[in-house]
């Protein structure tokens, strides 16, 4: 990934393309002809940092974190708070971060990261949650006295921010613009995946979190896309031109070679784990493709359920009865055009939208699908909510996201399995960027910057701003 328009040959792994800024709360981004340059403010917490960060264990019961946001400050904390923005919590602090104009803020995606003349000594970045709420694991770039940075991986009580050091990158490098790694939790929550810059170039690490084993290199590869089966045992893999299934990642024997294909970035398990889908594009002469599905007691034998454009990502619905699809013809823009809805049989076909749109996600419920449209004239971006059958549209909320959020945008159909923006009982939504036009400035922020907002689905009342962030997703529970 990078700062330009993503394409399908280009994501989580090195880019050709010009140098990206080093991390920092806001990013300059492209989509097409859509251009935003974005910026975080201050906000001052008015709670407490209950943990510097160090490691600690507890003998006490995990405490779950019932409907909370998770959220990025633009000073690179890591804060939770309540969807009405009451009752914030600051798990980590001690980040001072002071950009020096004549130092370049500038490293290339997969390059050692330069260390730009500042004053901080933690930061952290891309919080997810466990599937229990009870734990985040966040990367953590940290800089010693001596000027020496580390970039590394941290698990951290949800509750009360005492951390623990899962992973330490052997080089300081970034995988894209703006993130360290690309953290998913298997489905179980024993396990911790980390997609990381390694010397040998992009890696896919895997860490037993229940046990002092470091971790495990599954595979190496650009571009690396990956999920998890339901039983945490097993992952599908897309790397370079091949979709692999894994069924032990911690045994390299184990893989499976499923297809050879392009067109599209994640394959995925169904949510119950008995089926696996991913696009076929036979001959990249033709154009267009298909989505298939196949068992995975017997993948060698898949069957088609949609046919499609030169480019896709789909999701699958929580039960897993239907798979939302979005294709575009032109695989080098980063914008779709149509959005629809299949039952896992091929049979049932609904068409959502079709106008130009960056990402979607289904509702915990699977009953509706929030998607971000494009408003080219405005030069903005809204999101949008329907029913699965395309019914109810409502237009929720016009806004410039923020550069870490126009990230996961770019590469929805891989964050949507680890990073929710939905609330668990499917009413809201979590958001963060700015409703007004704003424009960063190398050596510091607009006033407005970017804030966290909860919107109501039912369009019944506007958007609440409850924080100032560049990142926030909602707990599980």
């Amino acid at each position: 990934m990078t700062s330009t328009s993503p394409t399908g040959d280009e994501a989580f792994g090195v880019s050709s393309r010009p140098p990206s800024r080093l991390l920092r709360p806001g990013l300059t981004l492209a989509v097409a002809l859509v251009v935003l340059v974005l910026a975080g403010c201050r906000e001052d917490q008015t709670a407490p940092s209950p943990s510097d960060g160090a490691e600690a264990t507890s003998s006490e019961a995990p405490e779950v974190s019932v409907d909370r946001i998770i959220y990025v400050s633009p000073e690179g904390d890591l804060n939770t708070i309540k969807p009405d923005g009451s009752n914030p919590q600051r798990l980590t602090g001690g980040t001072q971060l002071r950009a020096s104009p004549d130092v370049p803020a500038f490293s290339q995606v997969g390059e050692a990261l330069p260390i730009q003349s500042a004053d901080f000594n933690n930061f952290y970045a891309w919080p997810t949650w466990s599937p229990d709420a009870t734990r985040l694991a966040a990367s953590r770039l940290q800089v010693s006295d001596g000027q020496e940075l580390q970039v590394s991986v941290q698990i951290i009580n949800a509750t009360n921010g005492r951390a623990e050091n899962v992973f330490t990158n052997e080089i300081p490098a970034l995988i894209a613009d703006g993130v360290p790694h690309y953290l998913s939790w298997s489905p179980d929550g024993k396990y911790l995946a980390v997609l990381s810059s390694a010397p040998r170039g992009l890696t896919l690490f895997v860490v037993d979190t229940q046990s002092s084993d470091g971790p495990v290199a599954v595979e190496t590869g650009s571009p690396l896309f990956f999920s998890w089966a339901a039983d945490g045992g097993s992952m599908l893999i897309h790397v370079g031109p091949e979709v692999r299934l894994v069924e032990n990642p911690f045994e390299t024997s184990s893989q499976k070679l499923l297809a050879t294909t392009g067109g599209f970035r994640v394959p995925s398990f169904s949510p119950d784990g008995r089926r696996l889908a991913y696009p076929i594009f036979p001959n990249s002469s033709e154009p267009g493709g298909s989505l298939i599905i196949s068992g995975t007691d017997d993948p060698s034998s898949p069957e088609p359920v949609l046919d499609l454009d030169d480019f896709a990502a789909f999701l699958w619905s929580p039960n897993g009865d239907a798979l939302a699809v979005a294709d575009r013809p032109d695989t080098s823009l980063s914008i779709f055009q149509r959005l629809r809805v299949v039952s896992a049989d091929g049979r049932a076909v609904h068409t959502l939208t079709e106008e130009q749109f960056v990402a979607f996600y289904w509702s915990p419920d699977g009953e509706l699908i929030a998607w971000v449209a494009l408003v080219p004239e405005e030069r903005m971006f809204q999101w949008k909510v329907a029913s699965r059958q395309g019914e109810q549209m409502r237009e929720l909320f016009r806004y410039h996201p923020s550069g870490d959020t126009f990230t996961m945008l770019s590469f929805f159909d891989q964050y949507a399995y680890s990073h929710s923006p939905w609330s668990p009982d499917s009413s809201r939504l979590v958001v963060t960027g700015s409703p007004e036009a704003s424009f960063e400035r190398r050596n510091g922020q607009t006033p407005t910057g970017s804030r966290v907002f909860v919107l109501d689905v039912a369009g019944d009342a506007p958007a609440q701003a409850i924080a100032a962030g560049t990142l926030a997703f909602w707990s599980g529970n």
